[in-house]
This record gives structure tokens, sequence and C-alpha cells, in this order.
């Protein structure tokens, strides 16, 4: 099932001696020795080399056909998925059908019937809710840490403290810093040891430091409420989708066109205040980033870069690390080193992600997916076949390369699995956490579930495909360990999924689209372009026969004695083989891997191997013209055309529904909404008594009030942190426009 190579021969090798260094490493020192003549006195270079035969057509064609089919049944599911979620859209209206966002209004623009009145005249029958974003990123940030210390003070003091009374507070806060030093006074001393060092590390706060924090916040926040903030984007939501797509037709300016503020072509009649608008549709309405609308693309592809800089070293030092653990431990212990970082560094990526600044989830998840891709290609594929000598490619031992790809596929079909399952933060939190939580809030935040994303579960796909393609030359059986191993992973995930991962927040297909037109095609191009370096660069041994007359003079000797090996063991005997060789590069040739990479004095390829490579060779280089044109040609004329011309189009068909005949159901509106860890709901920022509570997409079931069903969102509102004469000055404005038969059935 592999191309392991058992059989081993001693040749002498003309020009080896100059390359020493290549054998110096754990792996091949004892494949390479000297040895004096005892006819000519002089010194021998002899190399340990397999026997066995470099890539036959046959087999190599084979392997090619399983190639080609893989190729075309992966494109033929993309199509698929690509077909599937326009019926589905068609399916299921949601409020991106019926929304736009404008990215650019102006800064005063801040009065929603302007807008509205504004939009009606491209709307089919009306325009039904106008959220008008404010800019004021800072004030709720404060606002949010603010609560979140409350949160934490509450499980420090007696229950009913009331914070808003600031002196009776400074009171209790006294008091349990009282009882607090005593109770430490009478603790253990590993309790006293312990305690200020958690403290200086920030993971153990004491009730007045929180409280001190929290009247700063506060004082902070009286200031930003004094602020005037900007307008920084609007959400229209039409009655209708025509409504919708009749606006972004009309609206279709070029990126110029926005960019100089002079419009050029399309509907000038399309100027909001003498402003050309830059429209287009909205996402789904938890898939807004609300605090980083006001935010630039500048400073957004600037954090991009440091966060990618940052990825980039980490693979770096963790390619070191694996580096140690593959040559001066052993392999399992290398496979379990890289499967456990599989798991780990995605907690390290998200917090560089969360540096990042995206306007939507969709971008930020496929910012995610993009680092993660990074560092388990490289780490999984890219680095162990760098770090894995060129000699060893074929050979036996358990540090050789395909053992090592062995025993890293069962890695990845049995240890991730397994540590996805055991889920140990989820763990702790149930058995441990939970029952000394000191609030049922706290206690509650402990079965939330795991977290995942999209974007790790598309990681782990093309990751195994690219180890199934890239490694398939070698090892033909790895196809079946990689099916394998998706069969088992997608088991586990659909039983996390539906038995212990929390609900993540609907994002829509952005990520799934970004995987099937780049990485899913990119693990494609790689694996073969792997594949065809594997058939040119057989036999892996970095030796030519001396058949050809380009050796120097060898001794005839066949009988060798007192042979030294570079790890400083003697062989006393070494028999070599009737035929010499000398030394040739195999490891350094250029694109594509045709037999032309051969020089005329380094010919290693046999006829039936250059016929192999020839085919193989010719196809990585059309696998790569077509991945250019596909995938990075194709979005780049887009860009291009945007900067002169609008380039919206429709998607799907009309489904002549109204918006407001799905709300509670399928149609919510663009909410502003901050969705905190260790809070069970989101934290509203703006008021909403003024439209239908459906519109929401959420309900607290421990707040409900019949005579209103606005009071349950009450505690989890910010305006409220506020005062009041400034509530509507500070916060983004949502206006709801039933239609008069909305208003009869209600």
């Amino acid at each position: 099932f592999s191309t392991v190579c058992t059989t081993r021969e001693w040749v002498k090798c003309d020009g080896c001696s100059e390359n020493k260094y290549i054998w110096e490493n754990v792996f091949t020192d004892s494949y390479y020795g000297t040895a004096l003549d005892t006819t000519t006195g002089e010194s021998v270079t002899l190399i340990n080399r397999t026997t066995c035969l470099p890539s036959q057509f046959r087999q190599g064609m084979w392997n090619f056909g399983v190639l080609f089919l893989l190729i075309a049944s992966i494109l033929t599911y993309n199509l698929y998925l690509s077909k599937l979620e326009v019926r589905f859209d068609e399916d299921n209206t949601s409020a991106p059908d019926y929304t736009l966002i404008v990215t650019n209004p102006p800064k005063d623009a801040k009065d929603p019937d302007e807008w509205r009145e504004f939009f009606d005249t491209f709307s089919e029958k009306q325009v039904t809710v106008v959220t008008v974003a404010l800019g004021n990123d800072e004030l709720l940030n404060s606002l949010v840490a603010k609560r979140r210390d409350i949160k934490v003070l509450r499980g420090l003091l007696p229950k009913g403290v009331d914070f808003s009374d600031e002196a009776a507070t400074d009171n209790i806060v006294i008091n349990a810093r009282r009882q607090r030093v005593g109770e430490e006074k009478q603790g253990s001393c590993i309790a006293k040891l312990v305690l200020p060092l958690l403290r200086l590390l920030g993971l153990s706060t004491t009730e007045e430091v929180i409280w001190s924090r929290i009247k700063a916040t506060s004082a902070k926040i009286k200031e930003l409420e004094q602020k005037e903030y900007d307008a920084s984007a609007v959400f229209i939501t039409f009655e209708t989708e025509r409504g919708q797509r009749t606006a972004l037709e009309a609206l279709n300016f070029s990126q110029l066109e926005v960019l100089t503020n002079k419009p050029v072509s399309g509907d000038t009649s399309a100027i909001f205040r003498d402003t050309v608008l830059n429209c287009y549709e909205a996402s789904e309405p938890n898939a807004v980033r609300w605090l980083d609308l006001k935010c630039t693309h500048f400073e957004i592809y600037l954090r991009q870069a440091v966060t990618l800089g940052v990825t980039a070293a980490l693979v770096a030092f963790s390619g070191w690390i694996l580096y140690l653990a593959r040559t001066r431990v052993s392999t399992v212990f290398f496979s379990i080193i890289l499967s456990t970082t599989n798991v780990l560094i995605p907690i390290i990526v998200r917090m560089l992600v969360a540096f990042e600044r995206h306007h939507r989830e969709g971008t930020s998840m496929a910012s995610l997916y993009i680092k993660i891709t990074l560092f388990r290609w490289c780490n999984t594929v890219i680095l162990t076949w760098l770090i894995t000598p060129f000699l060893v490619t074929l050979g036996a031992n358990s540090i050789d390369l395909l053992n090592t790809i062995n025993t890293l596929m069962l890695s990845e079909m049995l240890l991730a699995p397994f540590l996805r399952y055991i889920d140990i933060m989820s763990f702790l939190d149930r058995h441990f956490f939970a029952p000394r939580a000191k609030t049922e809030e706290q206690m509650l935040a402990c079965f939330r579930g795991g977290w995942y994303n999209m974007a790790e579960r598309f990681t782990d796909l093309t990751k195994v495909l690219l180890l199934c393609i890239f490694f398939s030359p070698f090892y033909p059986f790895i196809y079946f360990l990689g099916a394998a191993t998706l069969f088992l992973q997608y088991w586990m995930d659909k039983f996390l999924l539906l038995r212990s991962w929390k609900q993540a927040a609907n994002v829509g297909a952005d990520t799934a689209h970004f995987s099937r037109k780049y990485f899913s095609t990119a693990a494609i191009v790689i694996g073969t372009i792997g594949g065809g370096y594997a058939y040119a660069r057989s036999p892996f041994t970095f030796l030519c026969s001396c058949t050809d007359g380009f050796c120097n003079a060898l001794p005839n000797t066949t009988t060798f004695t007192n042979v030294t090996l570079l790890n400083n063991e003697v062989v006393g005997v070494v028999e070599t083989a009737s035929g010499d060789a000398y030394f040739c590069e195999q490891q350094y040739i250029g694109f594509p891997p045709t037999p032309n990479v051969q020089e005329y004095s380094l010919q290693w390829m046999t006829p039936s191997q250059e016929r192999l490579t020839e085919i193989f060779g010719v196809f990585c280089l059309v696998v790569v013209a077509v991945y250019l044109v596909y995938a990075l040609l194709s979005p780049v004329i887009k860009l291009a055309l945007s900067l002169v011309k609008g380039v919206y189009e429709p998607r799907g068909i009309d489904q002549r529904k109204d918006f407001s005949s799905g709300v509670g159901v399928e149609s919510f509106a663009y909410i502003p909404s901050l969705v905190v860890d260790g809070f069970h709901f989101p934290f509203l920022a703006c008021d909403i008594d003024d439209i239908d509570a459906n519109l929401i997409g959420w309900k607290d079931p421990n707040h409900q009030d019949e005579n209103d069903i606005h009071r349950q969102y009450d505690e989890h509102n910010l305006i409220f942190d506020v005062s009041r004469e400034r509530r509507n000055a500070v916060f983004s404005v949502v206006k709801h426009y039933p239609p008069a038969w909305y208003e009869k059935s209600k």
C-alpha cells in the first residue's frame, strides 16, 4: 500500500564527499561511509542507497486517474453546493433579501424619516425599517465593561446591593474587604502564597479594586455621553425584495464615483444630499459587527496584516518545536504534538482575530479561516515534508516520512476528534466551576456549551484533503485513511453540534463559499504539484548511474573494510554493488517538474519515469493556470471593473413575499446589539419602544411581561445606563414603519 523501500545496497560515489552535509543528520548519518582503497591508498566515499525502482508509468497513471476523478468529484460537488445555496436562499427569505446597507452616509444624516423618504422613491411598496448606526463604539465598550465588572462584583458582595447608590456601596465594599482580609489571615500557607500571585497576574481581583474600576468607568461614561456621534452606516429594509433590488440597481455606482463623490454614470437623481452612496446587500442582522462599522478599510487591512504577520511567526515557532520533536524524540510524540497544536492554535488565532476590525462576521470568519488554514496546512503538510530529509522519503524506519504520515493520519483520525469530544474547558465549567458558582447567573453560564465556528471545521476538511493528495504518490492507501478520518470527524461534529456545542451566530454562506472557491481548490493545486515533484524526484537517492560515462575514475575494488560512518560507527566489511554512482541534484528542480529539469550530465530518470513526469508536469501547469484564472484573476478583474462601473447583480429569484408577513419567524430587523461572553443574552444599544418587539429575534423567558412585551428587554438594554436626556443623542436609531394591513392584523 506504499512505496516504502526496505532493500538497500552500498555503492561507490563520485562527488558525494563535496556534498557530505546532506547525510549529516540523525536520519541518514548511517548511510554515508568512508574507507581506504587498499590498492591506491586513497579515501573512497560509500553510500548506502535504496535499490527499489523509481516511479513507473503504470503505477503513476493509476494515481493520476484517481486524482483526476477526485478533482472532477470535488468540482461537481462544489457546483452542486453553489446551486443548493441559491435554492435554499430562495426557499427561505430573510432580512438580507430585503435590506441594503449604506456605508458612507453623511455624518449628520441621523434622521430615519429622511432616509425613508429618499428610498421610498425606489421601493415597490414602502420602506419598512430604517436603522441609523452611530459610531459610538467607545461609549458602548465602556458600558459593557461596567456591566461586566458589576457582574463580577455582585458575586463578591451580599445579595441585593444597589450599585446606583455609591455611598451605600462604598460601605458594603469596605465591610466585605474586612471580612475577606480576616478570612485570608486564617487561611492556609498555600493560599497565602497563591492569592498574591493570582492577583499580580490579574486572575483574582479584590472587590475594592473592581468597585474603584466601576466608579472610574462611570465617570468616563458621563463624559462620553456628552459627545456627538456621527452616523457610520444606515440599514434600509424594504417591504419587498423588488424594492431592494430596484434601489441597488439605481445606486449601482462605481468605486471611483463613490470615492470622488462625482457621479458619472447611473441614475444621477439617486444622490442623497449631494453624496454618492456606497450601497450593497446587507448581511444577516446578527452578523453585523456594530462596534466596527465606523472603521475605515485602511484600518481594517492594517490590523489584518499585523495579525497575519504574528500568525506567520507562530507557524515558524511551531515548526521549530515540531522539528525538535521529530528529530530528537519520536514520530509518535511528533504526531501527538502536531494534533495538540492543531487544537490549541485556533484559540490563539481567535485572540489575534479579536484585535482585528470587520464590518460583518462573515469577513471576520474568513480572516480566522485563512490564519487557521495557514497554520494547519504548514504544520501538517508543508513542515512535515520540509523537516524530513530528502533521503528518507521512502525509508522504512519509524522516523522516516511515510511512517510519519501514517502515524499523523491515525492521529488526525482518532486523537483530534477525541480532544474535541472531551472539550476540557466545558468539562471544567460543568463539573468544577458550576458547583462553586456564587450566583445563579454564574452557574447557568457554565452550561452554555462548547464554542465552535465553521472556519475551523472547514479547515479540518481542507487539511485532510491536502494530506491525501500531496502524499498519495508515496502512499496510495492514504485515500482510505482520509475517508475514514472525514467519516469519524463528521459524526463526531454532528454529535457535538446537536448535544454539546452552543448555538453559533447565523453568518450566512460566506465561509462555505470562501472555502470552496479558494482553499479546496488550493489544496488540489498544491497536492497535484507535490505529486508531480514526487514522481520527478524519485528514487530520492541523490545518485546517478555511472554507466553514462560521467564519473571520474573509481577503484575497481568491491570489498572494503573498516568503513567509518558519519555517526562514528565502524563497519568491518562492506560489499559494494557492481554499478558505481555519482552525485546528482534531485531535490531542487524547477517548475514544472518535467524531464526537462534534468541537466545533460545529471540524468536519473528512466524512460518510464520520464513519460510519467511529462504528463504530470504538464497537468501541474494546467492546474495552476486554471486556479490563477478561477480563484485569483476573476476577483481581480471584478475589482478592476468595480472601479469604473457598478457590478451589482441580483442573486436568485424574487419570492414575491412581503417582509412583514414573516416578522417574528424569518424576518428580523437590524437592531444594534452586542454579544458579550459571560452573558446569556445580547446587549441592545438602541431605543426599542417604538418598534415591534418581534423584530428583535430573541426573547428572555425569565422576564416576560404580559402587559408590555418590551419590558423583558429592559435589563439587557444599555440605554438605561446613561442619563435619560442623552439617550436619543448617543445611541443608534431604529424606526419601524409597519404597513397598514400589518397594524390592523395586530
